[in-house]
């Protein structure tokens, strides 16, 4: 029903109280303006940078196709798929960001408004920042709620155990560096400073999938085969850990439903009456093995062992994105983009956290609503931050953008002052939503901690009758 509130009041309009951006934006229009003379003449060598936007912009298979309408509402927002440059600033990938751009077609003369937009659409799907959804926060405070008197899910008061398995996509792309690592290093890394952290009367497991053969068709079947609990479920041991990270690479295809199916047969000794289970998978990419893991994630979720799922692409692209996410929802579970490691940490760290508040319940069983109140609320406070970081990301690098291309003469500087419009008007309506979650969120919060401590009082006063 919290779950429900939220959404409903997030549905609403968005409010029309003045812009933060508004000033920084028209300074972003100044200057180019100032300095578009001074940089007519740099780059000229453009012979050979294909078609003009009249050719190619909105023909059939040209290359603007498929690309997703920018969005008009939170939830298109939200829904929109991060671009590949997202998440970094423009000066920090200049050079992949300027040979990306080198190869879009010109739109020179007076293109009409359906190729501006068209061009538009283009530059958002390559720069899109991934903004966060409100409704992974509720479903975060509902972990934040582990084993309190406010809690009523099942999945999350505190149980005799308490047990951790985490599902590693060893397909071949775990080979990328995301930054300076490799996927699969951080990953191991990770994994392992996590399963170090866990309370000693805790248990972890390890399963890996796809990890044996090739990405060759002719490795498929041997690929999609090989799914194994390279470490079975059992407390942290450091030398046991260390040999079953030893074991494998990444290799081949994704099998990521038959891990999660596997995974519901590891954790089948540990009911959930008796046990807190908690599964994470890990992944950057698709399942590539003919299986269905949004079936098999809803199959989990309805399980005996009634887990808790959390979901993280690790440095997933677009379509990566769209399934995992369809995965957490399947399991009711959440889902988390990280680009490197310390994202990534701060997620396991989570549950680290829960596990130490089991540790604690077991010795006395109290919780502090007031606490759970001040980290909702920083929750919030970080929740609205990212949102910021990340528009005023977007603004900046389409600004470089948008110089860039007016500077080789690929845009002319009417257009160029048509692409800052359709920016601005962006930037307005993510800066409006986030005032706007921040306050839904807000009242929320108190809304719900007003009953915990409504019902904690009434507990207290039952027992001290009794």
């Amino acid at each position: 029903m919290l779950l429900l509130f939220l959404i409903v009041v997030i549905s609403a309009c968005a409010s029309d109280e003045g812009k933060e951006s508004s000033t920084e934006e028209e300074q972003d229009k100044v200057q180019s303006e100032e300095n578009e003379d001074d940089e007519k003449d740099k780059n000229e060598n453009t012979t050979e940078r294909g078609q003009t936007a009249e050719t190619s912009a909105s023909g059939e298979g040209s290359l603007f196709a498929d690309i997703p309408d920018p969005p008009a509402d939170l939830e298109g927002l939200i829904d929109y798929p991060a671009g590949p440059f997202a998440g970094t600033a423009y000066e920090d990938q200049e050079v992949d960001i300027q040979e990306a751009l080198d190869k879009l077609p010109k739109l020179t003369g007076e293109p009409s408004e359906e190729e501006i937009n068209s061009y538009w659409a283009k530059l958002l799907s390559l720069f899109a920042e991934d903004f966060p959804d409100p409704e992974n926060i509720v479903k975060k405070w509902r972990t934040l709620s582990f084993g309190s008197p406010e809690s009523d899910d099942p999945k999350l008061q505190f149980k005799e155990n308490y047990n951790v398995e985490v599902i590693l996509d060893a397909s071949g792309s775990m080979a990328a560096y995301a930054g300076e690592k490799t996927r699969m290093s951080i990953a191991k890394e990770s994994i392992t400073e996590f399963s170090s952290g866990l309370p000693e009367d805790a248990n972890v497991g390890i399963r890996v999938y796809g990890f044996e053969g090739s990405s060759e068709d002719s490795d498929k079947e041997l690929s999609c085969a090989s799914n194994e609990l390279v470490y079975d479920i059992q407390p942290y041991d450091k030398n046991g850990l260390d040999k079953a990270m030893e074991k494998f690479q990444p290799a081949g295809w994704t099998p990521l439903a038959d891990a999660i199916n596997l995974a519901m047969e590891d954790m089948q000794e540990f009911d959930g009456e008796h046990n807190t289970n908690i599964i994470y998978v890990v992944s950057d990419g698709i399942e590539t093995c003919d299986g269905d893991p949004v079936a098999a994630a809803e199959e989990l979720s309805g399980s005996d062992i009634t887990p808790l799922v959390n979901v993280i692409g690790l440095d997933v692209d677009s379509e990566g994105q769209k399934q995992l996410k369809d995965i957490a929802d399947a399991s009711d579970g959440t889902y988390t983009l990280v680009k490197n490691q310390d994202q990534l940490m701060d997620e396991f760290e989570r549950t680290q956290n829960m596990a130490s508040e089991w540790r604690q319940w077991k010795a006395d069983a109290v919780s502090d609503v007031r606490q759970i109140s001040v980290e909702r609320m920083q929750m919030i406070r970080d929740f609205r931050g990212e949102w910021a970081d990340r528009w005023k990301r977007e603004r900046q690098n389409f600004h470089e953008v948008f110089e860039y291309l007016q500077s080789n003469d690929d845009i002319s500087r009417e257009t160029k002052s048509v692409l800052y419009d359709l920016r601005d008007e962006r930037i307005d309506m993510s800066t409006d939503y986030q005032d706007q979650i921040f306050d839904d969120l807000y009242e929320l919060k108190e809304k719900q901690v007003d009953e915990a401590r409504n019902e904690i009082e009434e507990q207290y006063s039952n027992s001290t009758e009794d």
